[in-house]
């Protein structure tokens, strides 16, 4: 079976797909048609898992028409956002080849553009009609979070027979083998938190200014790992006590250096894009779990009721008084229940429903995984 992914800038989400597929079922090939840079010229690695990459250059259309014709492809998995390279390949190939249409980002929750490298300008009314049509004219359809269906059901639009929810699961290799001893006792040292990943100062969603100036004056240590360099978090780092910035590390030595920390931080600014922070289920969230640590986010809808229903984390509704909730005994529990389901949320241990969904669209008669079914 030859699967082509497509999306406009390739990202980690489809990585992880890759790295699954090539661990649990090597005799499927994968190749990437996109319009950006590819994953190592911006993450430092990951062509690897691709037999192919075909850059789509200024005709899309054309390129995607002679991939297709030449590379004896059997399914296309597109990854948004945004939506508009899934409508291209409804228009070519819809009847012909199976389409899936991954949703990382719904479109319409949001009111800023989207931060992946490409200059795009913000069509708000375009998007929404973009995004109807790939979700509604796809042969399947997958979400981060069930929230991001509810909303789109909301919006009137037709899910697909197949509709299914795949996290933003972590690759066996990044979780460290051994945690530090737990911590049972906060009360003789100030609680640390951390946080990793994208931050931005332009009022959206990682815009995280504020946050860590409120949690720095509850006396909590904030450690900032960023995975771009911020010189407006380095000068807040040096202007306000209890904020340290980090440098950047890849992904193996980040996820190691962070067990160090009590709690990792999934809170977002969500002044602007609300709705959109209700959908989203971040790779940030996977990577504290597989570090040991409990997550902390304010109530964003899909987060928090992955936080509630696993007892991974707490849900808070203001960092004000925070930190006598963090030296509750309680918290010890939800640590121990951390640790103790690390490893299950793993993109090899659920990737082989992604491979099921893969055959049932190309004929083959098999079962798929009923609790990650949306429909």
């Amino acid at each position: 079976m030859h699967i082509l992914f497509i999306q406009p800038q390739p990202c980690i989400r489809a990585l992880k797909y890759a790295e699954g597929i090539c661990k649990i079922h090597s005799d499927i090939r994968l190749s990437f048609a996109y319009s950006g840079k590819t994953l190592t010229e911006l993450y430092g690695h990951g062509d690897e898992c691709f037999g192919a990459w075909f850059p789509l250059g200024e005709n899309p259309a054309g390129k995607l028409r002679k991939v297709v014709d030449t590379h004896d492809i059997n399914l296309i998995h597109s990854h948004n956002a945004p939506d508009t390279l899934t409508n291209l390949c409804i228009d070519l190939f819809g009847g012909k080849i199976p389409i899936v249409h991954d949703i990382h980002d719904l479109m319409s929750a949001r009111n800023t553009t989207y931060e992946d490298g490409l200059n795009k300008m913000i069509n708000v009314v375009n998007w929404r009609k973009e995004e109807r049509r790939a979700i509604e004219r796809s042969d399947a359809i997958i979400a981060v979070s069930d929230f991001i269906f509810h909303l789109a059901r909301r919006k009137g639009y037709r899910l697909p027979k197949i509709a299914h929810i795949y996290k933003n699961y972590i690759p066996e290799r990044f979780i460290p083998k051994t945690l530090p001893q737990m911590k049972q006792n906060l009360s003789n040292r100030p609680i640390r938190i951390v946080y990793e990943g994208f931050i931005s100062s332009n009022g959206g969603h990682y815009d995280m200014r504020s946050i860590f100036e409120a949690l720095a004056a509850e006396r909590i240590e904030v450690h900032i790992y960023p995975s771009r360099d911020n010189l407006d978090y380095q000068t807040l780092s040096n202007t306000v006590p209890n904020i340290f910035y980090h440098p950047s590390l890849p992904p193996d030595k980040l996820l190691n250096e962070i067990t160090q920390y009590d709690f990792g931080w999934a809170g977002f600014n969500d002044t602007l894009n609300r709705v959109h922070m209700n959908t989203a289920l971040p790779n940030k969230l996977f990577e504290y779990i597989a570090c040991g640590l409990p997550v902390i986010s304010f109530p964003h809808e899909a987060l928090k009721r992955f936080l509630e229903t696993h007892h991974l984390g707490l849900v808070i509704d203001a960092v004000s008084g925070l930190t006598e909730q963090l030296r509750n005994p309680e918290m010890a529990i939800i640590r121990e229940n951390v640790r103790a389901h690390r490893l299950d949320f793993t993109v090899e241990a659920n990737i082989g429903f992604i491979v099921n969904m893969y055959l049932q669209l190309c004929g083959e008669t098999v079962s798929l995984c009923n609790e990650q079914s949306y429909n």
